[in-house]
């Protein structure tokens, strides 16, 4: 099995993770190495992806917030993680979970983590960062794919950046 190398960037909000995105597709990053993760909720039968500058309907935000980025990225899930509530994931962190479109998958995410290449030590770190509400882009493959995210993800307006 192929070892995977990841960076992870940490952004205090769903805008700021999605430039971060656009950054990693306008570099010519294959979108298919990219995750973002993130809190939300459903209420009155939509899902509401929660950010601590404000909440985006997910009604609204498809076509023109989510649609272009996220729609780019290999699937969207939701995700129940004790401990932190419900998340959203796009992209390849979808495939590592199973797929599932509405799951409790307890120590699934780290399991989907550590598959993408998330060391142990930055699992705990990570979780308690979408329990607070930030948001997470992770980019997995070679040690020169997550090189060159890290060098990406520096120049964006990040909470922190991590090569695992």
């Amino acid at each position: 099995m192929e070892t995977l190398d990841s960076t992870v960037g940490v952004y205090s909000s769903h805008k700021k993770a999605l430039d971060a995105v656009k950054e990693l597709q306008n570099a010519g990053f294959d979108v298919s190495k990219i995750s973002l993760l993130g809190s939300a909720k459903i209420e009155d039968e939509h899902l509401h992806i929660i950010d601590e500058e404000k909440v985006f309907d997910k009604t609204t935000a498809t076509g023109s917030i989510l649609g272009t980025v996220v729609g780019a990225l290999a699937g969207m899930s939701l995700i129940t993680v004790p401990g932190v509530g419900l998340l959203y994931a796009a992209g390849a962190l979808v495939g590592a979970v199973g797929g599932f479109s509405i799951g409790s998958l307890g120590g699934g995410i780290a399991g989907a983590l550590l598959a993408l290449g998330v060391g142990k030590d930055g699992i705990l770190t990570y979780k308690n960062h979408l329990k607070a509400g930030k948001f997470l882009v992770v980019v997995h493959g070679s040690a020169e794919d997550a090189h060159k995210a890290h060098e990406i993800l520096v120049g964006t307006e990040h909470h922190e950046v991590n090569k695992h």
